[in-house]
């Protein structure tokens, strides 16, 4: 049996990058005896377990009212995979306890990315948890090399395993050129409003752009975005939607260029944001502020800067297709290199 520390996603959570990389994780294991252990410090206060498959059971849990049931999976697990250091810091007992089978997917440096967003006393706890966790380890599974190489400067003294793992929908990239010929290029913007998404600067852009492309943002976050909206005098020219992951490619498939507007951060170097990978094999060209973003420009990937946009001097539909052929290249030599990697993994379970 292997146990998961981590909640099982249920549709609730279908727009959210951690279920989604569970999800994609458990796919692999999908054949494999598995328990989810989904750990809570407050609440959960009876037990609860369910049965969503013949090999897969569910429970949720106190750390403090279930202690012992919490060890006792733990040592009847033949591995123990656990997805971040939040829930790293709810299966504390297994790392100090020097369980020896343990494999810890990181998800991102999240200590850097709380102290990007001003909480120094988490991203201190985060911090020590971190240490912890990536020193007790057998395996690490991080998303991009860089993130690897991140890991191996700040613990120089780290000897485990890494498995680089990004994760990809399966999806058919549009080789053959499917898009039709649009009068004008169609931009796109997908996520939500966190700082370091930069939607002050990119509804900036958006402004500029008017009259030359025409504008989609999907979001979750709806009544942020049309409070900003309005306060930019963007009402009326950008098409507002949320909408579930399975309608959210159609609308890829028609955009040509894709805003993802990162700093040159740790944070946007180690990481591999789904929505750029999404951008990619659907053949969306990415607007960005940089290109230092997870392995992607080391691999040669196709952009437009934010500063090309803004002079106006928008790719021909030539230089799009160029692009996107190329695009396509770098997502298929991420994609076998991701395969790969986990099928060394499962074999380590």
């Amino acid at each position: 049996m292997i146990l998961f520390v981590a909640n099982y996603p249920d549709k609730t959570g279908e727009k959210d990058g951690m279920a989604q990389r569970v999800v994609a994780i458990d796919s692999y294991f999908a054949k494999r005896e598995r328990i989810y252990l989904g750990i809570r410090f407050f609440g959960n206060l009876r037990l609860r377990s369910s049965h969503p498959a013949d090999n897969l059971r569910v429970y949720k849990v106190n750390f403090f009212l279930h202690f012992l049931f919490i060890l006792y999976l733990g040592c009847r697990a033949r591995g123990i995979y656990v997805h971040s250091i939040h829930n790293g810091f709810r299966a504390l007992p297994f790392y100090l306890l020097m369980f020896k089978n343990i494999f810890t997917d990181m998800h991102g440096v999240f200590p850097e990315e709380l102290g990007y967003c001003g909480k120094k006393r988490a991203a201190w706890l985060y911090g020590i948890i971190e240490r912890i966790t990536a020193g007790s380890s057998r395996a690490l599974i991080l998303v991009t090399d860089a993130m690897g190489e991140h890991f191996r400067e700040k613990y120089v003294d780290h000897r485990c395993k890494i498995y680089i793992v990004p994760i990809f929908d399966d999806f058919t990239m549009d080789e053959g050129e499917a898009r039709r010929e649009q009068e004008k290029p169609a931009m796109i913007y997908s996520g939500g409003t966190q700082k370091w998404q930069k939607l002050e600067l990119m509804l900036e852009s958006m402004k500029k752009a008017q009259g030359h492309c025409s504008i989609t943002i999907l979001t979750p976050d709806m009544e942020t975005f049309r409070q900003k909206i309005e306060e930019c005098g963007l009402a009326g020219v950008v098409r507002l939607l949320s909408l579930p992951k399975d309608e959210v490619y159609d609308y890829y498939c028609r955009s040509d260029l894709g805003y993802i507007l990162r700093d040159n951060s740790i944070v946007n170097r180690a990481a591999c944001p789904t929505k750029l990978v999404e951008y990619l094999v659907c053949g969306v060209i990415p607007i960005v502020l940089q290109p230092e973003i997870g392995d992607f420009a080391g691999k040669g990937y196709s952009f437009i800067t934010l500063d090309r946009l803004a002079s106006g001097n928008f790719p021909s539909g030539e230089e799009l297709a160029s692009m996107r052929k190329n695009n396509y290249r770098v997502v298929g030599e991420i994609i076998n290199s991701a395969g790969s990697a986990m099928q060394q993994l499962l074999a380590d379970f």
